[in-house]
């Protein structure tokens, strides 16, 4: 059967390269010439023992690192001179070494990390480009924009871990973009981890009521982890919110028609079960047996009695009654056999009423679901009667009820069949006859299609030996 994919969505993040014109390279020139200076003092035995020669040579990295992004090592430059003045400033006192350790979390080395990270991501550099956005956010843990990238980068490297740790941060700081929340929700369900999804698509939902997405992926992962009763709560509660949306209510159907296939499978199975209890078929055999039976002892009767008038012939007689009562011995055996697996299957059947009563619970629930799946799909017809999914859903749906009412024909013996064949059949028959219209609806609509076209053939000659 074929089924209507949910809508779903995906992030993308363009990180803007700065333009390298004549201008800024002139700039850049100026500014690693500055830090070619300070590295001069530092290289002066008496300048660099004072932390303002280091905090001057990362203040320098730090702006070469903000103005020219493409200067790929600045940033790491810039804080590796800062973390110098730190210790250099604590080794003197370390008067000054708040001041410095203010440099080492500020924004603007996070930004200097931030910037350089986009530089790698735009050559495709995406490892570098997860360590400087992880960087960045580790210096300004509440920064979305750097959790952000680095979860992106991470994905792009398919470190499920890292993207996870780094987009939950996002969300957890405030991030409100629905295509991260799908994307978490995305990771936890690939690795079947179906309550995190949930949790955090309802989340997603919370901080975009209007988004339209993430309810239908809620749905998908409530489906994936076989929740049915949940996704349909989820879709009715949609649907009962916007009656005119015709997704939601098909999905709906969808769900509630795949819900009967679901039970109807389970029926299948117990009725499996319970014709291992069947004794019909042996209770038959062993009459027949016993028939024999009858008829050995008639016919050792007769031999007898010719052994009284016939005594020249007694030598055969008694060599004919040996080889009769040999065979009625072996039916004997068998029919001792045959008793006795008939009374086991009684006995286990006798235990089997549990399922009888789960079989007959099991059919009112699938009666149910296909009225429900049969109701939503009329309702997007009213609105839309070219709609071929849900043309070729209710095609099969009744096509596949009567498979199933066939198959009662199928298991009959002739007995059963003679009494009762002929009106299972013509139920039968008429079943199909409703699903053709449905697979013409659905053909007209998409005339091309293979399966459509080899469905309606298929119901067409099973009509014409129904003589319909």
């Amino acid at each position: 059967m074929k089924r209507l994919v949910l809508s779903a969505f995906g992030a993308f993040m363009a990180v803007g390269a700065v333009a390298q014109d004549a201008v800024q390279e002139m700039t850049c020139k100026t500014l690693r010439d500055d830090v070619a200076k300070h590295i001069k003092n530092t290289e002066n035995a008496k300048k660099s023992t004072k932390s303002a020669t280091w905090l001057d040579l990362g203040s320098s990295y730090l702006t070469l690192a903000q103005s020219c992004p493409s200067d790929s090592s600045s940033a790491v430059k810039a804080e590796e001179a800062f973390k110098k003045a730190l210790e250099v400033e604590n080794a003197a006192g370390g008067k000054k070494a708040k001041d410095i350790e203010a440099k080492l979390k500020s924004p603007e080395l996070a930004s200097a990390y931030l910037m350089q990270g986009a530089g790698y991501y735009n050559s495709k550099n995406y490892k570098k480009a997860a360590e400087f956005f992880s960087k960045s956010s580790e210096i300004s843990p509440k920064d979305t924009t750097a959790a952000l990238y680095a979860g992106i980068a991470e994905q792009l490297l398919e470190n499920n871990a890292g993207a996870l740790k780094h987009l939950n941060k996002f969300i957890a700081n405030g991030g409100k973009d629905a295509s991260v929340f799908y994307s978490v929700a995305q990771i936890y369900k690939a690795d079947k981890k179906f309550d995190e999804a949930v949790q955090v698509l309802q989340k997603g939902m919370e901080v975009n009521p209007t988004n339209s997405d993430l309810p239908n992926e809620l749905i998908n992962v409530y489906l994936q982890s076989n929740n049915i009763d949940k996704a349909i709560s989820d879709l009715e509660g949609l649907v009962k919110k916007d009656p005119n949306n015709l997704t939601n209510m098909t999905n709906l159907g969808l769900i509630y028609d795949s819900k009967a296939n679901d039970l109807g499978s389970k029926i299948n199975k117990i009725d499996d079960q319970l014709r291992k209890f069947d004794t019909d078929k042996d209770e038959k055999k062993l009459m027949a047996e016993q028939d024999k039976l009858a008829a050995y002892d008639s016919e050792i009767a007769n031999l007898n009695a010719r052994i009284k008038k016939e005594p020249k012939n007694a030598a055969s007689l008694k060599k004919r009654i040996a080889e009769v009562t040999a065979d009625k011995l072996s039916i004997e055996k068998g029919v001792e056999e045959l008793a006795g697996a008939i009374q086991a299957k009684k006995n286990e059947a006798a235990g089997a009423t549990g399922l009888k009563a789960e079989k007959e619970q099991l059919a009112v629930q699938q009666k149910d679901a296909k009225s429900k799946a049969a109701n939503y799909y009329q309702k997007v017809l009213e609105k839309d009667p070219n709609n071929f999914d849900v043309l070729y859903n209710l095609a099969v749906m009744n096509y596949n009820e009567g498979v199933e009412i066939k198959k009662v024909v199928d298991y009959m013996d002739i007995a059963t069949y003679r009494r009762e064949g002929k009106a299972v059949e013509e139920k039968a028959c008429a079943q199909f006859a409703i699903s053709k219209p449905y697979f013409e609806r659905a053909s007209k609509v998409k005339p091309d299609d293979d399966v459509v076209k080899e469905s309606l053939n298929n119901v067409i000659k099973i009509l014409e030996q129904c003589g319909k």
